[in-house]
């Protein structure tokens, strides 16, 4: 009986191999094909950054498409209610056989917009859904916008800040980079810095520059100098307006990064108010080039309650009772300008 059945299986196995391979049959799959009237619409990034210089009031942005063949529109939309910015036109417009459109044009609200403060444009095209199977890019796209000057790190050295509420305005201080802006006041025919006009200067981040906060803040020490480094002002609304370039500049309620704990719980952001700036005339009697200048800067300091608007007195101690008031602080530094040159 086992010899059978072994001889038996022998026979079956061929039988059962012929119809497994009569099962296989060799076909051909066709890749899908898009719609013939998908266009592709989308944008390259879904994050865009525009950094405009202070006196630009626009700037561009363009779709593209995966179909270029036809000329033709695509509608484009805000998806968010702020209404700070406008469109030039509701509609991207393709040439045949372009697959970049003509560029639309966004102007904003020159009346609110703030130095570098960062605003947000979000965009949609194809309500949100690719309409190409090949489609690359993005439906949606926020842009964000800044405007600033262009700031140069390495022109002028670093500087010792001494600062009162820091603790060192009397000790050593704290090594912090200085700043210069080398598109401010520029003249064309003499794009290379000279000191025929004024220059801005500026400590970004002061408290986070001097090592008192781990948090960057909005509180940048930013002021215009003269010809010959004197008579230093902050850089203000009213400075630009009256360079003719609409833009609000804030030197008060600006956030240091820093917050003060109370009792009860209570943990306040700290904010601070720039009050004055001066050359300090001794120092600078001392020094031994006159390429070298020291300013010293008043601020004042508070705990701010966002939600009441009021300004409470700062402490040492966490567990104190919030007191209304501001403390008024000193900074001095010097800065250390450097020869023009031909860049």
């Amino acid at each position: 009986m086992k010899l059978n059945k072994f001889f038996f299986g022998l026979l079956m196995t061929p039988a059962v191999m012929m119809v497994g391979c009569g099962d296989y049959e060799d076909t051909e799959v066709a890749s899908p094909e898009a719609d013939a009237d998908a266009i592709g619409a989308y944008f390259e990034s879904s994050a865009v950054s525009e950094q405009l210089s202070p006196g630009q009031t626009s700037f561009k942005i363009v779709l593209n498409r995966a179909s270029f063949s036809e000329a033709v529109n695509v509608p484009v939309k805000a998806t968010d209610p702020d209404n700070f910015f406008s469109l030039s036109d509701n509609q991207f417009m393709f040439d045949a056989e372009k697959q970049v459109s003509s560029p639309i044009t966004v102007t904003f609200n020159q009346s609110v917009v703030e130095l570098q403060k960062t605003y947000s444009l979000k965009l949609q095209v194809a309500d949100g859904v690719k309409d190409h199977l090949y489609g690359a890019g993005y439906t949606d796209a926020t842009y964000s916008m800044v405007i600033d000057y262009a700031w140069k790190s390495d022109s002028l050295a670093s500087t010792m800040v001494k600062d009162e509420y820091a603790g060192t305005f009397d000790k050593e201080g704290a090594l912090a980079a200085v700043e210069i802006a080398k598109d401010f006041e520029v003249d064309e025919e003499k794009p290379s810095p000279d000191y025929t006009k004024n220059s801005l200067v500026r400590i970004s981040s002061f408290f986070a520059t001097i090592g008192k906060s781990k948090a960057a803040g909005e509180d940048h020490i930013q002021f215009v100098v003269d010809k010959d480094h004197k008579n230093p002002q902050f850089l203000t609304t009213e400075y630009l307006d009256n360079k003719e370039i609409s833009l609000k500049v804030n030197t008060t309620e600006l956030e240091t990064g820093m917050s003060q704990k109370f009792a009860e719980e209570k943990e306040y952001p700290i904010y601070m108010d720039l009050v004055s700036i001066a050359v300090d005339e001794t120092a600078n009697a001392a020094a031994a080039t006159t390429d070298n200048v020291t300013y010293q800067v008043t601020y004042n300091l508070y705990a701010f309650d966002k939600e009441t608007k009021k300004k409470y007195q700062l402490s040492a101690k966490d567990d104190t009772v919030p007191v209304e008031g501001k403390a008024q602080y000193k900074a001095k530094f010097e800065v250390k300008f450097v020869k023009a040159s031909a860049e």
